[in-house]
């Protein structure tokens, strides 16, 4: 039996199949953010509370995802893989699947143009020949940034030379700080990575009297300064605030 969650700008309707550990599908209509995301959540986890292992998320009806949304995803699959189940996406539209290959989730998670399809991959996975293999480990974003950070060259141990405090001091007096609206784009660009630079530029020049209005091209200038440009550096910036 079909149930159904409604807020303001998200439905998630489920349809946890039968009761022989058939295959649950939750149909998501609307916007995935940080607002509904917690939706979403509850669903995913009262499927594996109920050890409901094999899952297809229905994107047909999603128009945005933000990284609190493909977050939920990324936590949820280790558990289900662990218990020989898996999580597959179906039928996500041009912009949604532009950003699932753009964060390169594609190696993380299979996706479909449709349910069906995403429900024949599960059965011919199911087949008894196929049952005793395990699926890949899978890291989550965090664990791939901070083995980034750990991969850095090590270094011998060597007697730390004599700090010259006068000159440490100067340099230090000469790091420009960060304006307050330099401050603002780095904040809006952690609280929701996915967001264009056009949408940055209506948020920030919408919050009157904070600041002058910004441009498009200063907007850009800052976010490559800070190594953030690209929607994939974005979302790894997001994940380490």
């Amino acid at each position: 039996m079909a149930q159904e969650n409604k807020m303001d700008e998200i439905k998630i309707s489920l349809d946890a199949g039968g009761t022989d550990g058939g295959i649950s599908v939750v149909r998501v209509d609307g916007v995935i953010d940080t607002m509904t995301s917690s939706e979403l959540e509850k669903v995913m986890s009262s499927l594996i509370d109920q050890a409901r292992y094999n899952i297809v998320i229905d994107l047909g009806g999603v128009d945005y995802i933000s990284s609190a949304g493909w977050g939920i995803f990324i936590s949820n699959i280790r558990e289900i893989r662990q218990n020989e189940g898996d999580l597959k996406l179906a039928g996500m539209i041009p912009n949604v699947y532009e950003i699932y290959e753009l964060l390169e989730f594609d190696s993380i998670l299979r996706a479909f143009e449709n349910v069906e399809k995403a429900k024949s991959d599960f059965n011919i996975s199911l087949l008894p020949e196929k049952k005793s293999e395990r699926p890949p480990e899978v890291r989550t974003s965090t664990e791939i940034i901070e083995e980034e950070q750990n991969q850095a060259p090590a270094v011998e141990n060597v007697s730390e030379p004599e700090i010259d405090k006068e000159s440490t001091a100067s340099e230090m007096e000469n790091i420009p700080e960060v304006s307050s609206e330099e401050q603002r784009i780095l904040d809006l660009a952690a609280d929701d990575p996915f967001l264009s630079i056009r949408e940055m530029k209506k948020i920030l020049n919408s919050e009157a009297g904070d600041f002058p209005k910004l441009g498009w091209w200063k907007i850009r200038r800052i976010l490559k300064e800070h190594d953030i440009l690209s929607k994939k550096k974005r979302f790894r910036y997001a994940r380490k605030k």
